[in-house]
């Protein structure tokens, strides 16, 4: 039996909330997280004690859920209502309909303990006439108010016997039946049945059947069924059915069915099926189904199937799928599906189909298929398709497709295909075609082809086409097509097209074409044709041309040709050409190409060209090129070029490029210059430049430059630079500058500046500049300046600037500045500061300022502000400000002042305030002001003052004032003053006095005044005053005073006179009281010789 707890019976909705919306569990423990001990409904767990009471709070829902609860004692609080108890926490019993509920707490009301016997009821129905001894759950006929004291109510249980009229119970030992009229129950032993009116209920032994009326349902041994009204349940041993009404639900051996109402659901042993309202769920056993309403699943054995609403699925065995809402899946033996709402999945055997919404897929066997939403997917055996939004893919055996949106792509067995967003692929088997959006393909068996954006890519079998964007290309089988964008290539079998952008390239059978940007070259088979940009070449079989640029060449096979600049040379391939002056020449791969004075040349990879003064060479990869004074070169990648006085050279990436005097040098990637003096460098990414004095140099990204006395250097990212005296520099992002005396550099974020005295250095963001002295600095965010004495220093947020002796720095928000002797500093928010002797230092809120010695510091709210000797310091609120001696201090509200001797502060409301000797502190209401010796201190209210011996003290209201012995303190109302001997204290109303001996204390009424001997108190009405030896005491009415021997006491009506008398061994204490029945008031009174209480005369004064 247990002792220490009670059942409690309450009701919630169909999805287990309470009216508060706590959703409460089917078994487990709940807890109210908002708990009150109080007596009302809010913020607690309520319900039925013992399920006896009121029934307003029970809900009258044909699908409310009735939930018995288990709680402790001790936490149980009874409500005004009838039976009603409230509780923070308890444990889930039971979950049911009124009737199972009902009968759950009278099954295991005996196992709790009880006040009183059980009680029999009778039944009775409407026409009065006397039905079978029957007990009833009817919480409306029970009542049990709460007793007078608020104590939990009396328990009266029931127990049920028999059933409504017209009903039929047959049960084995053991066995409880509930049923409504008209309802047939059949049992095993220790089985448990309840049903509606009209039900029929056949169950094997120890199981468990709930159904509403007009259902049906039959279980094997050991089962439990619960089923809404009008359904039909039936399951071998061991299985477990929960369905709404009007369900169907037929399940094998130990099985597990949930389902909606108006759901059918057929399963076979050991298998999980649950389905929303309107659901139809067919499955083999070991299966797993789960589907939203209005669904229908089929499954073979051992199949997991999720759907959302309106879903059809059907699977064989050991198959998963998954669908969104409206989805149809189909798929074989060990199949896994996965797609999104409004979809269709059609799968073989051993598949994997992964779609978004609105798709559609069908693969064969052993396929995997992927498709973003609206895509259509078409696979054989052994496929794997990806493909996004809105596209379309068809693939044979063993394909691989990979599509961006709205793209089309078809192909046979063994092929793989990628594509951007709506391009169309066609592919015979064994084909791999890539191709960038908007682009067309159709290639082959064994083809490969690679296009742009836009092109279209036509090839046979065994070719290979490479194209940029919005080129064409048509290749018969086993060609190779090389196209820059918006080219033209047409090639026989078996031939290579390399054409720049905009070419148009036609050629037979094995031809090799190679033509610069917008030319037309046309070969015949095994040919070979260079041509530069603009050029037009006609050549027969293996031929060999070379041609400058703007010239026409024809050549026959295996021939050679060589031409100057505006010349027009024919050759075939393998040629050397040679031109004199003002020449062109074009040259194939690995030519040789001389020419004189002022000549032009194009040369192929591996070249080597020399070319006389004035000359333009023009040469491929890996060129040599030698030139005369005033020349012009151009070479292509890992090319040397070495040019005389006055000459320009042009280089691609790698070049290594040696000019004279005067020269102007451009280079591409990773190039070296070296030029003379007075020249003119530029070059592209990682490149070395070194120039004589006076040199310009231009540099791309990671750029390293050298130059003389007086140069200009501009340098790309990443850059290094180094400059003579009085140079000018402009770095790119992350570079490093190095300049002499007077120089000016320029550089972008992160770059790292030194430059000699008075430079002027402006820098991006976080760089890093040192200057020498007298210099200008202007650094972007981030930046750390470093200048020499006298300098100027201008930065932007969080920038660190450090100056010599006399500088003036301005810095932005959140800026660090450290500066010499004499230094003028102005800071945005967030700074710090810190300055020689004599600077002048302005800063916005927040910053922390730090002076020499006789400094000027000006900062803004939440500042803190150090200085020297005689500095003067001003600063906003919620500072915090520190000054050496003499010095004068002005702080807002809420500021913290600390002063040397002799120092005068002033400060707003709610301030601290410390001052040296003989300093002066003036501060607002509710400020705490501590002084050394012979300070002066004036508060607001609220204050708080601590001073040295012999200060004068002034405090608001409520102040709290603590001096030395001489000191004089003045304070408004509800002071607390505290002072040494000799001091003199003055205070309002509510004040509190503390002082030594000789004091004198004066405060208003209802204060409290204490002094040591010799010391002279007087205070207002309801006042309490306590001093030593020979003081007088005066106090108004309803007042104490406590006097020891000596002294004079005189109070107002109704007040107490104490004398503290020692005699030797003990204190002993005379108490006299004012007013009637007492001494006469305002009547100072003293203790003669015999210890007697007299009013002291003006006689005892002489």
């Amino acid at each position: 039996m247990n002792l220490e707890k009670a059942l409690v019976l309450r009701t919630c909705a169909n999805n287990m909330a309470d009216h508060c919306g706590l959703v409460w569990p089917v078994s487990g423990t709940v807890e109210c997280r908002h708990w009150q001990p109080t007596k009302a409904h809010e913020n607690g767990l309520a319900g039925l004690l013992w399920g006896v009471g009121t029934s307003a709070f029970l809900s009258v829902h044909a699908d409310a859920r009735w939930v018995v609860c288990e709680v402790a004692v001790a936490d149980l609080i009874a409500l005004s209502e009838s039976g009603m108890v409230k509780f923070q926490r308890a444990q889930v019993v039971h979950v049911g309909d009124k009737s199972s509920a009902a009968h759950y707490l009278l099954m295991h009301r005996a196992s709790y303990s009880s006040t009183s016997p059980p009680v029999a009821v009778e039944v009775r129905p409407a026409s009065g006439e006397l039905v079978v001894s029957h007990e009833v759950f009817d919480v409306a006929s029970v009542s049990a108010p709460v007793g007078a004291e608020g104590n939990l109510p009396a328990v009266t249980t029931q127990t049920l016997q028999t059933a409504t009229y017209g009903s039929t119970l047959i049960g084995d030992s053991h066995s409880q039946l509930v049923a409504g009229y008209g309802s047939t129950e059949t049992a095993g032993s220790h089985s448990d049945l309840t049903a509606g009116y009209g039900s029929t209920g056949t169950a094997g032994s120890d199981s468990s059947l709930t159904a509403g009326y007009g259902s049906t349902q039959t279980s094997g041994s050991d089962s439990s069924l619960r089923a809404g009204y009008g359904s039909t349940q039936t399951a071998q041993e061991g299985s477990n059915l929960t369905a709404g009404y009007g369900s169907t639900g037929t399940a094998g051996a130990d099985s597990s069915l949930i389902a909606g109402y108006g759901s059918t659901q057929t399963s076979g042993s050991d298998s999980a099926l649950t389905a929303g309202y309107g659901s139809t769920q067919t499955a083999q056993e070991g299966s797993n189904l789960t589907a939203g309403y209005g669904s229908t699943g089929t499954a073979g054995s051992d199949s997991s199937l999720i759907a959302g609403y309106g879903s059809t699925q059907t699977s064989g065995g050991d198959s998963a799928l998954t669908a969104g809402y409206g989805s149809t899946q189909t798929a074989q033996e060990g199949s896994n599906l996965t797609a999104g709402y409004g979809s269709t999945g059609t799968a073989g055997s051993d598949s994997s189909l992964i779609a978004g919404y609105g798709s559609t897929q069908t693969s064969g066997s052993d396929s995997a298929l992927t498709a973003g939403y609206g895509s259509t997917q078409t696979a054989q055996e052994g496929s794997n398709l990806t493909a996004g939004y809105g596209s379309t893919g068809t693939a044979g055996s063993d394909s691989s497709l990979i599509a961006g949106y709205g793209s089309t792509q078809t192909s046979g067995g063994d092929s793989s295909l990628t594509a951007g967003y709506g391009s169309t692929q066609t592919a015979q088997e064994g084909s791999n075609l890539t191709a960038g959006y908007g682009s067309t393909g159709t290639a082959g068996s064994d083809s490969s082809l690679i296009a742009g954006y836009g092109s279209t890519q036509t090839s046979g079998s065994g070719s290979s086409l490479t194209a940029g964007y919005g080129s064409t290309q048509t290749a018969r089988e086993g060609s190779t097509l090389t196209a820059g964008y918006g080219s033209t290539g047409t090639a026989g079998a078996d031939s290579s097209l390399i054409a720049g952008y905009g070419s148009t390239q036609t050629a037979g059978a094995d031809s090799n074409l190679t033509a610069g940007y917008g030319s037309t070259g046309t070969a015949g088979h095994e040919s070979f044709i260079i041509a530069g940009y603009g050029s037009t070449q006609t050549a027969g079989h293996k031929s060999i041309l070379t041609a400058g640029y703007g010239s026409t060449q024809t050549a026959r096979d295996g021939s050679d040709l060589i031409a100057g600049y505006g010349s027009t040379g024919t050759a075939g391939s393998g040629s050397s050409l040679i031109a004199g002056y003002g020449s062109t020449q074009t040259a194939s791969y690995r030519s040789m190409l001389t020419a004189g004075y002022g000549s032009t040349q194009t040369a192929r990879e591996y070249s080597d060209l020399v070319a006389g003064y004035g000359s333009t060479s023009t040469a491929g990869s890996n060129s040599s090129l030698i030139a005369g004074y005033g020349s012009t070169q151009t070479a292509s990648f890992k090319s040397i070029l070495t040019a005389g006085y006055g000459s320009t050279q042009t280089a691609q990436e790698r070049s290594d490029l040696v000019t004279g005097y005067g020269s102007t040098s451009t280079a591409g990637y990773a190039s070296s210059l070296i030029a003379g003096y007075g020249s003119t460098q530029t070059a592209g990414y990682e490149s070395t430049l070194t120039a004589g004095y006076g040199s310009t140099q231009t540099a791309q990204d990671s750029s390293s430059l050298t130059t003389g006395y007086g140069s200009t250097s501009t340098a790309g990212y990443a850059s290094s630079l180094i400059a003579g005296y009085g140079s000018t520099q402009t770095a790119g992002y992350e570079s490093t500058l190095t300049a002499g005396y007077g120089s000016t550099q320029t550089a972008q974020e992160r770059s790292d500046l030194v430059t000699g005295y008075g430079s002027t250095s402006t820098a991006g963001y976080a760089s890093s500049l040192i200057a020498g002295y007298g210099s200008t600095q202007t650094a972007g965010y981030e930046s750390t300046l470093t200048a020499g004495y006298g300098s100027t220093q201008t930065a932007q947020e969080k920038s660190s600037l450090t100056t010599g002796y006399g500088s003036t720095s301005t810095a932005g928000h959140e800026s660090s500045l450290i500066a010499g002797y004499g230094s003028t500093q102005t800071a945005g928010y967030k700074s710090t500061l810190t300055a020689g002797y004599g600077s002048t230092q302005t800063a916005e809120h927040g910053s922390s300022l730090t002076a020499g010695y006789g400094s000027t510091a000006t900062a803004r709210q939440d500042s803190s502000l150090i200085a020297g000797y005689g500095s003067s310091l001003t600063s906003g609120i919620r500072s915090f400000l520190t000054a050496g001696y003499g010095s004068t201090l002005i702080a807002g509200l809420r500021s913290v002042l600390i002063a040397g001797y002799g120092s005068s502060l002033t400060s707003g409301i709610r301030s601290t305030l410390t001052a040296g000797y003989g300093s002066n502190q003036i501060a607002s209401y509710g400020s705490s002001l501590i002084a050394g010796h012979e300070s002066i201190q004036v508060a607001g209210h609220k204050s708080m003052l601590i001073a040295g011996k012999g200060s004068s003290q002034t405090a608001g209201f409520r102040s709290t004032l603590i001096a030395g012995a001489g000191s004089v303190q003045l304070a408004g109302d509800r002071s607390r003053l505290i002072a040494g001997a000799d001091s003199n204290q003055t205070a309002g109303d509510r004040s509190k006095l503390l002082a030594g001996n000789n004091s004198y204390l004066t405060a208003g009424d209802r204060s409290k005044l204490t002094g040591g001997h010799d010391c002279t108190l007087m205070a207002g009405d309801q006042s309490r005053l306590t001093a030593g030896k020979n003081s007088v005491l005066t106090a108004g009415a309803r007042s104490k005073l406590i006097g020891s021997e000596g002294s004079t006491l005189s109070a107002g009506e109704d007040s107490t006179l104490v004398f503290r008398l020692w005699d030797g061994k003990r204190y002993r204490q005379l108490v006299a009281r004012t007013g009637e029945n007492g001494v006469e008031a305002d009547i100072p009174y003293y203790v003669n010789d015999d210890d007697d209480i007299v009013n002291k005369t003006d006689e005892d004064d002489t």
